[in-house]
């Protein structure tokens, strides 16, 4: 029997054989034509409007399920936006897992060995990222700040910065990374510096730099980096590279009163004690300093 017939029939208080009753106690808007024929009974009419009622019966039941679709449509909404957030922190969790990183803070330097065997020397308030679970199908190394590194033979072997990107496959080279500044340099092999699409190779000796934008090539006869052995040199370097450099070691904040920071600077610092670093770099460029907490002022004699 169709729906609307069976609506009609129990409206009119016909009796329902036990299929039937049973196929109406299962309509979805079963309780409300229940309430609604209670309150029928307690009004007193002249007449009963049998058609009527069946149309308010239709226009509840078409409400019902409107609404119900509408929360089945927001369940299903739901159970997907769950399962897509626990998606993504199942994948962070699951591959992110095997990123590794190493920080230096300052005044602080550390080493780290690879996989590979491939030895990196970070730099103070540096830091390198890989993919430990993948190294071998491709060995790359995100650097922030500086450090040297010694390359096991094997396949490309490439470090990105934020200058630029090098290439090698077993040498011994230091990169490094700097507001503004960065620069390579080949102790041992061929590295391949890429800078803006531009491509220069370096063998042992060779050294480029990148500094506002500029780039320049030199000869170094140095077999690893001074910073490895804990002291910082600098030939005729503007002087603010030089203050830059002591920040780094020392975490320190280095300020100036009437003080030329262009003029170039040769000469050297430790890392092991900020009053001689201190005494290092004031006295050849004649200038005093003052120490308070975390701040250093240099100024004029």
């Amino acid at each position: 029997m169709k729906k609307e017939d069976l609506i009609t029939k129990w409206l009119d208080n016909q009796q329902l054989t036990k299929q039937e009753s049973k196929a109406f106690e299962q309509l979805d808007a079963y309780d409300s034509y229940v309430r609604i024929s209670e309150m029928a009974k307690k009004f007193s009419a002249p007449d009963y409007n049998l058609e009527e009622n069946i149309e308010i019966l239709k226009g509840k039941l078409s409400k019902r399920k409107v609404s119900s679709a509408k929360t089945s449509t927001l369940k299903v909404f739901l159970r997907i936006a769950a399962i897509f957030v626990v998606g993504i922190g199942l994948y962070f969790s699951f591959f992110k897992e095997y990123d590794t990183t190493i920080d230096t803070l300052a005044s602080e330097k550390s080493t780290h060995v690879l996989p590979d065997e491939s030895k990196i020397r970070l730099n103070a308030l540096s830091s390198i990222t890989y993919d430990k679970k993948n190294w071998f199908s491709e060995r790359k190394v995100t650097l922030k700040g500086e450090a040297y590194f010694n390359v096991a033979k094997g396949k490309k072997f490439d470090v990105y910065t934020e200058s630029g990107v090098i290439n090698v496959v077993g040498t011994r080279f230091n990169v490094k990374q700097r507001e503004g500044f960065f620069e390579v340099v080949c102790y041992e092999g061929v590295v391949s510096v890429t800078v803006d699409k531009q491509t220069e190779f370096l063998r042992a000796g060779d050294m480029i730099s990148l500094i506002s934008g500029e780039i320049t090539k030199n000869k170094i006869t140095d077999k690893e980096p001074k910073w490895y052995y804990n002291k910082s040199y600098f030939y005729k370097t503007p002087f603010k590279r030089v203050l830059k450099e002591l920040e780094w070691q020392y975490g320190v904040q280095m300020r100036t009163k009437n003080i030329d920071t262009a003029i170039l600077f040769t000469g050297n610092f430790v890392h092991s004690d900020i009053e001689i670093a201190l005494k290092s770099i004031t006295i050849p460029m004649r200038l005093k300093y003052m120490i308070d907490n975390k701040t250093v002022t240099l100024y004029k004699e």
